[in-house]
């Protein structure tokens, strides 16, 4: 017991012998004419009385009782609590604060808050989820599935985490633990559409097309307006060489999140398999139109001018601006080199050609036979 606790337990102990002495006094008070009453009257009038004079006493005992001791003995318990949500709530707006740098490639920030929370809480798993987020973006892989390793001798059920460790060695271009760990998080939730995907790319990345399409098409049967879904189909099918079926997801997916201007790229690979060439160069433009600085798009409408329609000058164009974003694009450099020189082989061809052409004129008049 609390000395707060001993002391208000005491101080109630005194009060009720000041009751009982108070009662007494009314029994034995000097002047009192109760002993010549009879004694059924005496006890009435000692029970009036006693009761008129302790009424202030008792009730006062009462109330000390009633609302002081209960609050005293529940103290103790109710800081305990505060103090944990307290401590629970700060260390969560901590760690959301680790994830935000993160997000924002504020590494060492993101570092100096999570470095004493792993400190701190070492059988935290959120903390090593964290952790492990955090190293993974740095490129630190050895850490990062350190710490989703913690995860898991924390929580051995994380199915989370197993996701995460998947994709870490995925990064680290290991794709046989890879898929180990994007399998053990299906083993442990079958309808995690999370780490199904994963596997799916992880398939893909080993060439297992066939085996990827069928996990897609488990995807596909329990959410059919999966864009991402649908952009992994169009994927696969693209590189089985299946055109047609590629560009019937890749549209799909788009019509679905049209916000992912990227897609518009792989929509464009696909038209060049089918060879519907203005196809491509519409998507690519339609991809600028969004995002007028992309590199990536700039250089395939480049491609798609140079091969597909012999536009060298529109090719030149493309080439040119992203080298205003980009000065030391090898790839820009290189092909605008490669273009002023299929332009310098066409001007000849034409010289070439010309020539031929006028020799063939001239040397039909010259053999002409005379009437």
């Amino acid at each position: 017991m609390s000395l707060e606790r001993q002391e208000i337990r005491n101080f109630l102990v005194k009060l009720a012998k000041l009751f009982a002495i108070n009662m007494v006094t009314q029994i034995i008070e000097p002047g009192s004419n109760l002993g010549a009453l009879p004694e059924c009257k005496r006890r009435r009038c000692f029970t009036a009385s006693a009761v008129r004079s302790s009424a202030p006493v008792f009730l006062l005992s009462c109330a000390l009782m009633v609302f002081i001791l209960p609050s005293v003995a529940a103290t103790p318990a109710e800081k305990t609590s505060k103090t944990v949500q307290a401590g629970a709530a700060a260390l969560s707006s901590e760690l959301k604060t680790v994830d935000e740098l993160t997000q924002a490639h504020s590494f060492y920030k993101a570092r100096k808050v999570l470095e004493p929370l792993l400190e701190a809480h070492p059988k935290n798993p959120q903390v090593h989820k964290s952790a492990g987020r955090l190293f993974a973006k740095m490129g630190l892989l050895p850490r990062a599935i350190d710490e989703y390793n913690k995860v898991l001798a924390l929580e051995p059920g994380n199915v989370s985490a197993y996701i995460e460790l998947s994709r870490a060695y995925m990064a680290r271009e290991d794709a046989n633990h890879a898929m180990i760990y994007a399998r053990e998080a299906l083993k442990r939730n079958p309808s995690s559409a999370e780490a199904r995907l994963l596997l799916v790319r992880i398939l893909m990345a080993k060439s297992l097309l066939l085996e990827a399409e069928q996990e897609l098409q488990r995807l596909l049967h329990g959410d059919p307006n999966d864009a991402q879904v649908h952009f992994m189909a169009a994927n696969i099918y693209r590189e089985r060489g299946q055109g047609s079926l590629a560009l019937e997801h890749i549209d799909k997916a788009i019509q679905l999140n049209p916000h992912k201007h990227d897609w518009l790229i792989e929509k464009s690979d696909i038209c060049i398999l089918l060879g519907r060439n203005d196809d491509a160069r519409n998507s690519l433009e339609r991809l600028l139109q969004y995002e007028p600085e992309s590199v990536e798009g700039l250089n395939k409408l480049a491609r798609v001018k140079e091969n597909s329609f012999r536009d060298y000058d529109g090719a030149m164009i493309c080439y040119k601006k992203v080298l205003e974003t980009d000065p030391d694009s090898v790839t820009a450099l290189a092909g605008i080199e490669r273009l002023k020189a299929k332009k310098n082989d066409l001007a000849g061809l034409w010289k070439h050609q010309l020539r031929t052409n006028l020799s063939r004129l001239f040397s039909g008049f010259s053999t002409k036979p005379k009437n």
